[in-house]
This record gives C-alpha cells, structure tokens and sequence, in this order.
C-alpha cells in the first residue's frame, strides 16, 4: 500500500495559520495583530539562528534597526520561548505555584480558544521551534518586535506496514510586537 500524507499541505497550513490568527491581538499598550510569513528553506537552512532574524528582517532601507536580540527554545509546552510566546493567552483560569489563580476578564476568556487553536496548529505541525524578542534601536526603542518561528513537518503514513516518514520542509513565522513605555 501507498504512504499518505497525514500532515497537512503547506497550503492548508498556511490557510489554518491565517484563519487561525484572524481574531487575535498580541497584548501589550498597543496590541497588535499577529502576522504569519512563510519562508522557503532555501533562504534559511537547515536551522533558523539569530543571524537569520537579521538578514530577513532588520538593517534594511525601510527596516528598523535591532539593538537587542533574545532567543530560546520553544519545542514544549513547558518550554522558556513556549511560555514567553503564548504567555496565560490560552488559559481561561490562569493558576499559579502559590496556589492563587486569576479568572481572566471576557476579552481575554474569548480569545483564549483562539490562543489554544493557534498552539496546537504550531505544535502538531511545525518543529525546531523557537521564539525571539527583538528590543529595537532608538528612536523606536518602546517597540519589541515578537516571533515564534517553526518548521513544518511533512508526515506520511503507511497503513500496511505502520512506517512513518518524515521531510522538514519550509520554515513559518508568526510575528508580532509589543510596546513597553
């Protein structure tokens, strides 16, 4: 028998990602919305690294200029980039290790299942994940530009032989940003 694709196409994910993002603001003094950017493997690599950040986002004519780069894993839930990207957005009732917990308001309750479908989108489909914070140079230092960056992962099933395949394929960026005054 045949292997099947039971990943999503790169254009059904990339679809789901813009579905998915439509109704969410990234929650800072300005909230912004979330943008998703594909990237061809060819213009990364095998990796994405800081040096990648820069060279496709910052230094350009009409870019801004990165003072600051900050970067950390984000392949788990528990995860530093994981839980500085997605922070209480998916929670409803966000708990804490003192034992208190916070019901969060009605805007945030709404959101919260789009939070938790953009999550699982990132996790289910998309490896090597990792997220950064870009603090920007002055005169646009109260700016802090947001990413979680992903590889999506062609997956192919053989039913007869339970044999699993797997290509990386091309590379996935949410991006946002916040202000911090």
């Amino acid at each position: 028998m045949a292997f099947q694709r039971i990943s999503l196409s790169p254009e059904a994910l990339l679809e789901a990602l813009q579905q998915t993002i439509k109704p969410l603001l990234y929650p800072s003094e300005t909230d912004a919305p979330v943008e998703v950017q594909h990237l061809a493997n060819d213009a990364v690599g095998d990796a994405f690294s800081v040096q990648d950040l820069k060279r496709l986002f910052y230094g350009g004519e009409d870019q801004f200029e990165a003072a600051n780069i900050e970067w950390a894993e984000a392949n788990r839930l528990e995860s530093n980039g994981t839980q500085w990207f997605f922070r209480d957005l998916p929670d409803v009732l966000t708990t804490y290790p003192n034992n208190e917990y916070l019901v969060q308001e009605a805007y945030h309750r709404d959101q919260a299942p789009h939070w938790r479908s953009l999550r699982d989108l990132v996790f289910d489909r998309l490896v090597q994940q990792r997220w950064f914070r870009v603090d920007l140079a002055p005169p646009n230092q109260a700016r802090a530009d947001i990413y979680l960056v992903g590889r999506h992962l062609q997956i192919e099933f053989d039913p007869a032989t339970n044999e699993i395949r797997t290509q990386a394929l091309d590379w996935i960026v949410l991006k946002s940003f916040v202000i911090e005054t």
